[in-house]
């Protein structure tokens, strides 16, 4: 297995890296009932509007970053997608999601700074509610650079911090205190442990909105963004751009 880089400009911690890892692990069988329901349903339709995007790219090969239990890879594959790679770094998650799928499921344990892929490999990457877990965001949004071809797509959804101070203090109140009580509820006697608190301290580090999408801008020549309850969530897109 491949462990997370040594050292990030990051301030996540190897043991909070490894803490969100088998978070999602021991979400993994109401991940995605739960993660509509605390988005407000919307999870749902934001994979599927950014999987949208990437339809013309259905028989070249995809990277969905951060596959995890596998909902946005599968709903690729029903959507006749002929080549997803699968990237995660739990050994767990990625057997249990190709055990589900078929053959046109790629698994790759790898961290996102750090892809075992060429130059220029893949059309697209599409990363959902994981980029926000990485220890080095900029790392692996150049690492999407690197392995996506030229014109090629980077689609990022996730929960997004408005650049807005007011509003950011909403979402932050909902994230903090109203949507681990659901969560909680929801999960019931299936766990002990609530993986979605793991989302505040999350929160805390994430960039603002337009500070992700310049950032995204930065590194792959093109990009803008799409906001969502009330900039509570976020899709951003990245086209590669390369230089001459």
């Amino acid at each position: 297995m491949r462990e997370p880089l040594g050292r990030s400009r990051s301030s996540r911690t190897t043991d909070e890296w490894y803490a969100v890892k088998r978070a999602v692990e021991q979400a993994f069988p109401f991940y995605e009932s739960i993660s509509e329901v605390i988005s407000l349903g919307l999870a749902g339709p934001l994979r599927r509007r950014a999987i949208r995007r990437l339809e013309r790219f259905r028989k070249e090969w995809i990277l969905d970053s951060g596959t995890g239990p596998g909902v946005s890879s599968e709903l690729m594959l029903r959507d006749e997608f002929a080549k997803v790679i699968g990237l995660d770094p739990s050994r767990n998650l990625l057997r249990s999601t190709k055990a589900r799928l078929s053959d046109s499921f790629y698994p790759l344990q790898a961290v996102a700074e750090n892809i075992p892929l060429r130059t220029g490999s893949v059309a697209g990457v599409i990363t959902c509610f994981s980029l926000r877990d990485v220890r080095d965001r900029t790392q692996s949004i150049s690492e999407f650079s690197r392995v996506a071809k030229d014109e090629g797509l980077l689609e990022i959804v996730d929960v997004g911090k408005p650049d807005n101070q007011l509003v950011q203090g909403m979402i932050r109140a909902y994230i903090s205190f109203v949507m681990p009580l659901i969560a909680r509820a929801l999960i019931g006697q299936r766990g002990r442990v609530n993986p979605f608190r793991m989302i505040i301290p999350t929160f805390r580090r994430l960039s603002t909105n337009r500070s992700l999408t310049t950032q995204t801008m930065a590194i792959f020549g093109s990009a803008r963004f799409d906001q969502f309850l009330l900039g509570g969530l976020i899709i951003v897109e990245g086209i590669r751009r390369r230089s001459s």
